[in-house]
């Protein structure tokens, strides 16, 4: 409702949409198609709202009469998939260069094959996600993947963003089925501590430390709490910029995975110097905001990834350092991760935790542990059964729109 923000020449606004958009807000409230609720602004920022509005029972039904179906709404085929934001997280023009035509058109492909997957639930009657008093909605037309760089700079960030997998616990990503096959993910261990060593020209894991995230802390009796609690404070640190911002922004973490323990500063510094103590080469990042510079190279490592599943057609879901694909695909999704860290971080042999049962994986257990091997076989026999009438009426409806 604030006419200085639309800009039909911008690059984030494909369709030109204009501040006609208001007017046309207004007529439906008149019309009563449509329920608002006024917006404003607050100069000190503390209690500025945005307009609201919501559906009346009116429009509802002029929905329901059309019969329409989310799979004949699409994107646009010149939608922006390559986002620079500045300092305040805003979307900013930019001048196309070689490396950003070459980025658009390999995400652009990327987009397309996503599109033409059937990705989902099975065992989801209605696809929904409740967590954390929210819904998720599992739709095939929440598919498309944007690149975002920060700071006005294509050298700080530029993950991978986008996609419903993302955006849902790791509990239910474990359930995926894509194109109706079942899925594993594989991520990279401690990826962002290999990195930072391997930025001093040291791979982590020819240093025979074990977990970079396995540090025993006294005043946690559970080893797996213990090594929570590690790998948040240590990925915190390297993102934030000074000690008080990586705790408070901790604490606050705690409260929802952590929230039988209580920690103070004082506590917590003790903790960061236990890792300080154990990751020496690398303690001085700490605290020193090199996250985005981070996040800038596993970008480049899951764009390598990607690019090379969109050349030979195989869908493949990215959750910044860790991917999902079809069972079928576990061998060359290990290949290729591993070939990736090594090409864009010289890393050899990483370690690579997996979540699921490939297919590959499978079959190299059918001689050498037959029970392990039936067993498996079962499951995955008993995760094909386990289709809701739901999923298979999606299923349906998206085949026909393909």
């Amino acid at each position: 409702m604030y006419r200085n923000a639309y800009k039909t020449k911008s690059r984030y606004n494909e369709l030109h949409i204009s501040q006609k958009t208001i007017d046309v807000v207004k007529r439906l409230k008149e019309v009563g198609l449509i329920n608002l609720t006024n917006g404003f602004y607050d100069p000190t920022g503390l209690h500025s709202r945005i307009t609201r509005i919501w559906s009346t029972k009116k429009l509802i039904k002029q929905f329901k009469i059309t019969k329409m179906k989310k799979h004949i709404i699409v994107n646009n085929s010149n939608r922006e998939t390559i986002i620079l934001r500045n300092e305040n997280k805003k979307n900013i023009e930019y001048i196309d260069n070689e490396k950003s035509i070459k980025m658009r058109a390999s995400l652009q492909e990327y987009n397309r094959l996503l599109a033409k997957t059937f990705i989902d639930i099975p065992e989801l009657d209605k696809p929904l996600i409740n967590y954390k008093e929210k819904y998720i909605p599992i739709s095939s037309s929440d598919c498309f993947i944007t690149r975002i760089f920060n700071n006005g700079r294509w050298s700080d960030g530029g993950r991978f963003y986008g996609g419903w997998w993302q955006r849902i616990p790791s509990f239910y990503r474990s359930k995926i089925y894509i194109n109706d096959e079942p899925t594993i993910e594989d991520d990279y261990k401690s990826l962002h501590p290999i990195l930072l060593y391997a930025k001093k020209g040291l791979d982590y894991n020819k240093l025979n430390r074990g977990d970079a995230y396995d540090i025993n802390i006294p005043q946690m009796k559970c080893k797996d709490d213990s090594r929570k609690l590690v790998k948040r404070l240590m990925l915190i640190a390297i993102n934030a910029k000074d000690e008080p911002s990586t705790f408070r922004a901790l604490k606050n973490e705690l409260q929802d995975q952590l929230p039988n323990y209580s920690f103070n500063f004082k506590e917590l510094r003790s903790i960061l110097n236990k890792i300080r103590g154990k990751h020496i080469e690398i303690a001085g990042d700490f605290c020193s905001g090199k996250g985005l510079l981070l996040m800038n190279i596993d970008g480049q490592i899951s764009e390598y990834i990607i690019n090379k599943f969109t050349q030979n057609n195989i869908p493949i879901l990215c959750i910044h350092d860790s991917f999902i694909v079809s069972y079928k695909h576990d061998n060359y999704l290990r290949k290729i991760m591993t070939e990736a860290i090594f090409n864009i971080s010289q890393v050899d042999l990483p370690s690579i935790d997996r979540n699921g049962i490939g297919l590959t994986q499978l079959n190299s257990t059918k001689y050498l542990d037959r029970d392990y091997y039936l067993e498996n076989i079962k499951y995955l026999s008993k995760q094909n059964q386990n289709k809701s009438n739901g999923y298979i009426y999606r299923k349906q409806i998206f085949n026909k729109y393909l």
